[in-house]
């Protein structure tokens, strides 16, 4: 597939920005699986509303995927199959809008994968007869990020020294090796992780730390430095100590910079620079591992930032013990959590706002994150547990009270075993399929459910088709099975309730 192309491309014709959305979705599977996952709930809230609009059925705005998903399966527009597609897409959208676990790629495709089944359901049934779907496709992972021009240059170049000068022999003497290595180039790790080059060394009383390349013109920000916080902010406005490349290379006498500092204040802020330099690795580590994801930091710890929690309102009934805070949050037009700064850290800038406040409102982040990924989990378990009871089909009949069970694993298979019993009981169901039996509990629908001609009444052929041939008049009857098992069991119980057969349908009581 070249760079111009991608899989969903035939969707154009049908609409351009479902196909475009489909596009990115495609992009972000192995540069971000939450946003894949996130996003693919817009796709597949798009194509239901395409079908209940194609359908001529009402629905309001406001309703939500879920209502939107049940709606159609309740009325049998939907077969178990897909049913349970637009399902998984669904819930793992959920989880990953709410969790803030690290989504894994399998994820991604395993959601992708059910798209397919979906988009290849919707086109074959509401779209255009000229537009073929093609087979399904893996998407290709994109390559992975390189390193810099300028960092490559420098590892090249200490390769290449290195290669001039290799290293002295253990018999010289130790003043050589110390001129040796206060010129040599930076030592350069074959494996590097790209930004992790060391680029220069920063030294004090013969301590040293390595600076990589990804922080080499990094901001200093004063708050991350609670020791040395009003000496970085005298230093900067001095212009001596606002971004990494501006520190000298030896931090002895710093503080002869600005007035009333001593040593003291350049060997704190030497051993706190370590402790930044650190914590900026951690979150680079974090940052290339998950691609895609953002995050709110807070000195060592994070807090991945999902979809749902963006959208939580910056008020004091949401965020108690911080109201100052809040305020002034408000008064600059900062309404909601996703729009405050990935360095929460920051937000201590405002007035009678200390690093403590700005504890308070991360653990109240944290808080909000947990609570409400536990909530998703419980309320996904709640939902396998109430497809579980569809796994088996059966329904209870008496006939002439002899007591008998019909049962299958499928709509289609218990249709058919109904269907033998039935015959088998000399029942009159032909004149009945000759009429047609609408699907669903009434015979109020559009669509026939058994039939002698795979024809609905509004001429458009049977979706999802199967057949079973009558032992007593020899014709085929066909059966349109693109239907969930609910209205499948009122279909059916419909029909022997017509037949004259008492009918017991456990699986429907308390629906």
């Amino acid at each position: 597939m070249s760079a111009n192309t991608y899989f969903y491309q035939f969707l154009e014709s049908i609409s351009k920005e479902l196909a475009l959305l489909a596009k990115e979705l495609e992009n972000s599977i192995f540069s971000s699986p939450r946003t894949m996952l996130t996003h693919s709930r817009v796709f597949i809230e798009n194509i239901l509303q395409q079908v209940t609009k194609e359908e001529g059925i009402s629905v309001d705005q406001r309703t939500g995927l879920k209502e939107q998903l049940d709606l159609l399966n309740d009325q049998g527009y939907l077969i178990p199959e897909i049913r349970d597609a637009l399902h998984l897409v669904r819930r793992m959208g959920n989880q990953a809008a709410h969790d803030a676990r690290m989504f894994r790629f399998s994820e991604a495709l395993l959601s992708w994968e059910a798209l397919y089944s979906i988009v290849k359901w919707y086109v074959e049934v509401y779209g255009p007869v000229d537009v073929v779907v093609p087979e399904y496709q893996d998407p290709s992972p994109q390559a992975e990020k390189a390193f810099d021009m300028t960092e490559l240059e420098i590892r090249l170049k200490g390769l290449e020294d290195l290669l001039k000068n290799p290293p002295m022999q253990q018999a010289e003497t130790q003043a050589k090796e110390e001129v040796a290595a206060a010129v040599a180039p930076p030592s350069v790790e074959v494996q590097e992780t790209p930004g992790f080059t060391p680029i220069r060394t920063i030294t004090y009383k013969g301590r040293s730390l390595d600076i990589p390349y990804f922080l080499r013109d990094a901001f200093l920000l004063p708050q991350r430095f609670d020791k040395s916080e009003t000496f970085l902010i005298r230093l900067g406005a001095e212009q001596e100590a606002r971004i990494m490349s501006e520190l000298p290379g030896n931090l002895e006498g710093l503080h002869k910079n600005v007035k009333r500092y001593n040593e003291k204040n350049d060997e704190q802020f030497f051993e706190e620079l370590g402790t930044f330099i650190e914590e900026e690795k951690v979150r680079r580590h974090l940052t290339l591992k998950r691609q895609g994801e953002l995050f709110f930091f807070y000195k060592a710890s994070h807090i991945v930032v999902t979809e749902e929690l963006k959208k939580v309102p910056l008020t004091a009934e949401q965020f108690a013990g911080i109201p100052s805070l809040v305020r002034q949050l408000n008064e600059d037009q900062i309404f909601n959590v996703g729009q405050l700064p990935m360095e929460l850290v920051i937000l201590a800038k405002y007035d009678n706002v200390g690093v403590g406040t700005v504890e308070k409102l991360f653990e109240q982040l944290k808080a909000k994150v947990t609570d409400k990924a536990v909530q998703v989990a419980d309320d996904i378990s709640t939902e396998r547990k109430r497809f579980k009871k569809w796994e088996s089909l059966y329904v209870k009949v008496k006939l002439n009270g002899v007591p008998a069970v019909i049962e299958g694993t499928s709509v289609p298979s218990i249709w058919k075993q109904a269907l033998k019993w039935i015959e088998d009981n000399r029942l009159p169901l032909h004149e009945l399929v000759k009429k047609g039996i609408i699907l669903g509990s009434t015979d109020n629908g559009k669509r026939y459910a058994i039939a002698l001609q795979p024809i609905h009444p509004d001429q458009r052929p049977f979706t999802q088709l199967h057949t079973y041939q009558s032992q007593t008049s020899g014709e085929v009857y066909y059966l349109e099975t693109k239907i969930n098992p609910k209205s499948g069991l009122e279909t059916l119980g419909k029909l022997l309730t017509k037949l004259g057969v008492e009918v017991d349908i456990p699986l429907l009581k308390g629906e």
